[in-house]
């Protein structure tokens, strides 16, 4: 791999390596216009910083939903498994990036916000599960992305150092904890984030608008 001393890379899955926001949204729409009420998008927004219980917790007393957290995930998840596993695509170019990090030797994983069940069907029915190492989520480590956490103890399991590792991202939330974490930090746009993508490029190593950009910097 043409950048010195790689030895990790650390990748989000949605909005990241998954053209999936939008499944999110649409089912947060589905859910709430079911109950009667008003789909908002910047509460859509605020969600996708947490990891997937506290975005429940946020949306029962956002809305002073008539189910507990768990009850609503539930009902959430059921949405989202019609559409999620089969019909998102993934982002412009991942895999040939991933291909050509596998042949450089660059150990891969995924880090996510996401149900760690879900995650694993979504990447494997893409035929991209194979070239990651291990699937780490926010429950797993305890808290979301404005930690940390879920990157170091990624980085870890890898055998790699935060400055041996790169770290793949498209909220500015994320970067910005990766990045005073140590990471390299690649900042990739997500269409649905695009408020944040100024910002991003203020504290991210390198940003660009898809994998297939990347990929023809490294190989040309």
């Amino acid at each position: 791999m043409n950048a010195e001393n790689v030895k990790a890379i650390i990748f989000d899955m949605d909005g990241t390596l998954l053209d999936s926001l939008s499944v999110w949204a649409d089912s947060d729409r589905e859910f709430l216009n079911g109950l009667g009420l008003e789909y908002n998008s910047e509460c859509s927004l605020a969600m996708k910083k947490m990891h997937f219980d506290s975005a429940c917790e946020y949306l029962v007393r956002e809305y002073s939903l008539p189910f507990s957290a768990e009850e609503t995930g539930k009902k959430i998840l059921a949405i989202v498994e019609e559409h999620y596993i089969t019909a998102v695509p993934l982002k412009d170019g991942a895999e040939e990036f991933l291909e050509y990090a596998k042949k450089c030797g660059v150990k891969m994983c995924v880090a996510t916000s996401n149900k760690k069940s879900l995650a694993e069907a979504a990447l494997r029915s893409r035929g991209i599960m194979k070239y990651f190492e291990f699937v780490l989520t926010s429950d797993e480590v305890g808290c979301g992305k404005e930690s940390p956490e879920i990157f170091l103890k990624a980085s870890e399991m890898l055998g790699a150092k935060p400055s041996e590792t790169v770290v793949f991202e498209d909220s500015i939330h994320a970067v910005m904890s990766a990045k005073e974490a140590g990471f390299r930090v690649a900042g990739i746009y997500e269409k649905l984030c695009e408020g944040e993508f100024e910002e991003i490029k203020k504290f991210a190593d390198m940003t660009a608008m898809s994998f297939a950009e990347i990929l023809k910097e490294y190989t040309e």
